[in-house]
Parts: structure tokens; C-alpha cells; sequence
């Protein structure tokens, strides 16, 4: 759905200030349907990407494609007609005071000139959607931050886009409206078919609302992938953000493995039923990232030298990473294995 291919994006200097390249070589993939969090510190570059997705930002070299048309080749007329397909919602809302929302929705459907009882059926439907049914008439000064972003996104929808694009757009909220904000996205773009990118700083973001991650440094991607493949890969800069590293007593012997997902072999299982050992829990975390749970735990694994090491062959086996047993080792178990854990760490 959403294609960018060696991006790069230089703003030029001047005589006080260097030229500076906000993105160098970015090149990322977005399906159809998928929740992307765009991560990175400030001045990595994540703002200026969204502008470029839908050439607010035009790139000093690359190519941007959205749902198989190539905006960068597009004439201004062409790209205008295009950009309906991408809403946008921003950190301050953006709203206009002297507005209603319902009428604040209406505009962008004002703007393409359809016509007064169209747009304004489409505004009551949306705000109903986003659950200010009984708002219609307000003015954004007599609602809450979460009710204003709630505003923003029905107008963002109003032109019924493919693409929606989210730049730090729960910055501003408090934490209880910020949940519900992502909530209520994450419910739009599996009900709606949309595509969705969120730029954020915040890791909560990513792991309460989004399936893909790609994070940002100097311009660069630096990882990106499913969250459930990037806490699986043992050197993933992205992994510890995502699942913090347990804390084992100093000087216990340990087996680290992540659980957690859906589709993966129960190794842990299998392992308590295949060899004589004991299996104790030392330490672990878990998250929700998206809608699955995962975890770390810290193993210990206990008996005779001629059983645990079979064991640990066996684990070092079915490690997708293929480290050395007796390292930290990063394995997939079932479910069962999760809910050992909470209950381990409760």
C-alpha cells in the first residue's frame, strides 16, 4: 500500500545555519491493513517522513508510492486529487475555533464541494463512529483534549482515505486518553481497511496500537518488522524497548527465552516432557504488544550434568537466533508457558 524506495530528504542551509539531511536512504514498505509505529528520537527524521508520504514534504531523491500510484511522478493537479486518499492527523488538532465539530468534519467534504446534506450525513455518521454523537454542536473549546483528537480523526475520515497518517498524534493527551485514542484507531483501520502510520517518540504507542514497528536514527532506518519477529532477534535494537531483559540474581546460571505469539511450537513444553530435569523460573517481564501477549522468562534448569545438557542442546536447537546454550538464548513457547510466567512474576 504505502512504498518508499532510497529516500532522502536535505533541507538546504544558509549562511548561518549547514544544509541538513533530515532523511538519508529510507526505504520502507507499509501493507495494506497493517498499523506501522515510525519510532526514533527528536530529530530523527520521523516527522519529516510523514510529510513525505504524502508529499507535503516533496523528497530531495527517492520515490513515495501509495496504493500502486507513484506520487512523486504526479503533476500538482494530479497530486492534489490523490492526497484526498490520505487523511492526516496532527498533534494540536488543528481544529478551527469558531467551527462546530460537526462542522469541522464537514470541511474537507466542503472543500471537494459535495453537497450540503451529503457531507453533513457522512460529519454525523463519523462523529457518531468516534463517539461524540451528542457533540455535534460543540465548539473544540468546549471539549477535552481526547474529544478534539476524537474530532480530528472523523474529519480525517470524512473524505473516506485509504491512508491514514498520525504525527505524534496522541503527544498531547493525558494517559487515559491517549488509550482510548489508540483504541479507537486501531478499531478504524481493521474496520475501515486502512492503512495506518503512527509517528511517535513513545514506545507505549507502539506497543498498544501497532503490528509493524521501524525505528528511526539520524535519518536511517536502523530495524524495522512484525513486533513479533524484532523481540525475537537476539541483536535487535528495538527488542529490549519493546520486552526488557529480566534480571537474574548475580551468578545464577540461566537460559533466557521469549514466549508469547501466536504460531509457534511449545518448546518449553516439549521440553519438560522430553528430559529429566527441573525447570524454575529465576526471573521475567511480560507485555502486550499489539494484541498478543509476550515474555522473557530467565531459566534455571536443574538435574544431573548428563540430563541438563541434552536439554540445553534441545534449546539451542530450536533457537531461531542460534546461540550457544547456556547463553541467552531466545526460544518460542506456547501459551501455556506465558501464563506460568505472570503468575511466576505476579
Amino acid at each position: 500500500m504505502i512504498t518508499l524506495t532510497n529516500i532522502g530528504k536535505t533541507f538546504p542551509g544558509t549562511r548561518r545555519r549547514p544544509a541538513v539531511t533530515a532523511l538519508d536512504d529510507v526505504s520502507l514498505t507499509v501493507e495494506r491493513g497493517q498499523v506501522m509505529g515510525v519510532v526514533g528520537p527528536s530529530g530523527s527524521g520521523k516527522s519529516t517522513l510523514a510529510r513525505i508520504v504524502n508529499l507535503l514534504e516533496r523528497p530531495t531523491r527517492g520515490t513515495v508510492t501509495v496504493d500502486g500510484v507513484e506520487l512523486t511522478a504526479l503533476s500538482a493537479g494530479q497530486l492534489n486529487s490523490a492526497r484526498r486518499g490520505i487523511g492526516m492527523i496532527f498533534q494540536q488538532f488543528n481544529l478551527l475555533d469558531s467551527r462546530t465539530a460537526l462542522a469541522n468534519v464537514e470541511l474537507p467534504l466542503e472543500l471537494a464541494g459535495v453537497g450540503r446534506a451529503e457531507r453533513r450525513a457522512r460529519a454525523t455518521e463519523l462523529l457518531q463512529r468516534v463517539g461524540l454523537g451528542d457533540k455535534l454542536g460543540s465548539h473544540p473549546a468546549q471539549l477535552s483534549g481526547g474529544q478534539r483528537q476524537r474530532v480530528a480523526i472523523a474529519r480525517a475520515l470524512a473524505p473516506r482515505p485509504r491512508v491514514l497518517l498520525c504525527d505524534e498524534a496522541t503527544s498531547a493527551l493525558d494517559p487515559v486518553s491517549t488509550a482510548s485514542v489508540l483504541t479507537l484507531l486501531r478499531d478504524l483501520t481493521d474496520e475501515l481497511d486502512l492503512t495506518t502510520v503512527l509517528i511517535t517518540h513513545e514506545m507505549d504507542v507502539v506497543k498498544r496500537a501497532c503490528d509493524h514497528v521501524t525505528l528511526l536514527e539520524a535519518g536511517r532506518v536502523v530495524d524495522a518488522g512484525a513486533l513479533s519477529d524484532v523481540v525475537r532477534r537476539p541483536l535487535s535494537p528495538l527488542a529490549t524497548r519493546l520486552l526488557p531483559h529480566p534480571q537474574a540474581p548475580v551468578g545464577e546460571p540461566v537460559v533466557e527465552v521469549t514466549v508469547g505469539g501466536a504460531g509457534h511450537d511449545a518448546v518449553l513444553t516439549e521440553l519438560i516432557r522430553r528430559y529429566d530435569v527441573q525447570v524454575a523460573v529465576v526471573a521475567g517481564s511480560v507485555e502486550t504488544l499489539g494484541d498478543q501477549r509476550f515474555g522473557r522468562l530467565q531459566l534455571r534448569l536443574d538435574g544431573a550434568p548428563e540430563q541438563v545438557r541434552p536439554a540445553l542442546e534441545f534449546l539451542a536447537a530450536a533457537d531461531p537466533g542460534g546461540r550457544d546454550p547456556g547463553s541467552e538464548d531466545t526460544h518460542d513457547l506456547d501459551d501455556r508457558a506465558l501464563r506460568a510466567l505472570e503468575e511466576a512474576v505476579a
